[in-house]
């Protein structure tokens, strides 16, 4: 299985406080699930890293996670996948971040699974198989 891993599950991983986390990556890890990063998730997460408190820090753990995964290039199928999926969110009046689409298109696109604890967003996007790996409690 190909798990492409939203920017919040790999803060998680980096923090190490969200309960289940950790366990289903090295469990993916484990099965040999190809784990991928979108370019743009990564970043994300180097941009946060390089505003924080702390940025020396915060950049180093960042690029060391991301040098386990395979940080995937964007490309122009990915971009008319990203628009089919804004078009239609657009009619239906419930859109999605900016950068989430692009992430959305990418992985839509190449038939892969989204990782995120951004659910309300992501299973908006009709094809789109989303998987959270947080023990946070399901509300409806």
């Amino acid at each position: 299985m190909i798990l492409s891993l939203d920017t919040n599950v790999m803060v998680d991983l980096l923090n190490d406080q969200v309960a289940g986390v950790r366990r289903r990556y090295d469990a993916a890890l484990a099965m040999e699930d190809r784990l991928v990063a979108c370019a743009l998730a990564a970043h994300e997460l180097l941009f946060g890293a390089m505003i924080s408190p702390r940025p020396d820090v915060h950049v180093a753990n960042a690029e060391d996670l991301l040098s386990d995964l395979e940080i995937v290039d964007w490309s122009y199928a990915d971009g008319v996948a990203a628009a089919r999926i804004r078009r239609a969110l657009r009619r239906t009046g419930r859109t999605i971040g900016a950068t989430d689409v692009l992430i959305a298109g990418q992985a839509l696109a190449r038939g892969w699974t989204m990782v995120s604890a951004n659910l309300r967003e992501f299973e908006r996007v009709e094809g789109l198989q989303v998987i959270d790996w947080t023990d946070r409690p399901v509300i409806p």
